[in-house]
């Protein structure tokens, strides 16, 4: 039987038998790709068999990148999130909390301290769950104003309702010039700006381009918001995330934490140019300026986070319950709230375990 088997493959021409050989090899290949392929669309959320769940995020957008942006350019960093991404600009946190409450968005990159304490005072259901940044915003005003009190009886142009409102108002009455100055809530920074520029106000509460701009016209800054902060009336840049999703699918929540967490070791990393330049498109703004800008951004180090969020969601001591007390206070002297939030009502509000866990390691499970 051997000899005849044998007699029988000689009687096959070699260059056939590699032909067979080559073609039994690409058969194999394509049944592992398409076996591949069929496990990845019908396992979708993780093996669940569950179609992968849209998450909708609200990010600024400008010369100033942030992990979202990161996120948003970069799809190897984007496909650890086991959700439908989907990126959308926001101009007011106001606003952006209006669409989180109606359904429309489960998460906000970068919003302020009375966005997010209004958005607690009305009881929409929304949670803390990384500190970001400081704003650095700067009050600039003439060249011939040089002290606090030279601004009584003047204007001074803000974004409305925003984190930099919170804290010019702070500010002012500081320095006691809280009825001798008036304050003009504006629907934009670059109309904060214009009015500043056109002669309707006298300064200009401003950040980045804004700000660059007004003191290429002969400005200067009297103070800046790290100063203020260091004051005692800090405003915080935070990701917020919708109770709802995080109820219904915590595990997804971790996963972008995670993913933030990451983004921001890699644009605050040694390499970070390259991805704060892939992610000037979706800022839209050019490569050169989105380095420079971030770079001198006061972004909080992922080494912060527990300080100001606390260790745990009923820390009434945090830092960030503190601010957002001082907060509620203010919106309340402004009748954009009937009553503050109290501490412990604020503390539930925020949640550190996410990032917790993120910085602990637990981003591979």
């Amino acid at each position: 039987m051997s000899e005849t088997t044998t007699a029988a493959r000689r009687a096959v021409p070699v260059y056939k038998r590699r032909r067979r050989r080559i073609y039994a090899g690409i058969a194999v290949a394509a049944a592992v790709i398409i076996a591949l392929a069929i496990w990845a669309v019908s396992s979708g959320g993780g093996g669940s068999g569950a179609p992968l769940p849209s998450f909708t995020i609200a990010y600024g957008q400008g010369t100033v990148a942030n992990s979202d942006s990161i996120l948003d350019s970069d799809p190897a960093l984007a496909r650890t999130v086991p959700a439908h991404l989907h990126f959308v600009p926001f101009d007011a946190g106001v606003t952006a909390i209006a669409e989180m409450r109606s359904g429309g968005l489960q998460a906000i990159s970068g919003v302020g301290n009375p966005p997010v304490v209004g958005a607690i005072g009305t009881s929409t259901a929304v949670d803390v769950v990384i500190a970001q940044s400081f704003d650095a915003d700067a009050l600039i005003v003439p060249k011939a104003v040089t002290t606090p009190a030279q601004l009584a009886g003047k204007s001074v142009g803000v974004l409305v309702g925003s984190s930099e409102d919170y804290e010019l108002r702070g500010w002012l009455g500081l320095e006691h010039l809280t009825g001798s100055v008036k304050v003009v809530g504006l629907a934009s920074e670059q109309a904060a700006a214009a009015a500043y520029l056109g002669g309707s106000v006298t300064a200009a509460y401003v950040q980045a381009g804004p700000e660059a701009q007004l003191i290429a016209r002969g400005g200067h800054p009297m103070t800046d918001a790290e100063q203020i902060a260091k004051l005692g009336i800090p405003g915080l840049n935070v990701v917020a995330v919708s109770q709802n999703t995080i109820k219904n699918d915590p595990a997804l929540v971790q996963k972008y934490v995670c993913a933030e967490v990451q983004a921001t070791r890699l644009f605050t990393g040694r390499r970070s140019a390259r991805y704060l330049t892939q992610s000037a498109k979706v800022q839209g703004v050019p490569g050169n300026l989105i380095v420079s800008a971030t770079r001198s951004y006061p972004f909080i180090p992922l080494s912060q986070q527990l300080y100001w969020l606390g260790s745990t969601t009923d820390d009434t001591a945090s830092p960030i319950v503190k601010a957002y007390e001082l907060t509620g206070k203010f919106l309340v002297g402004q009748g954009r709230l009937p009553s503050a939030p109290p501490p412990a009502v604020l503390a539930t509000h925020i949640d550190p375990t996410f990032v917790k866990k993120a910085l602990a390691g637990g981003c591979t499970s």
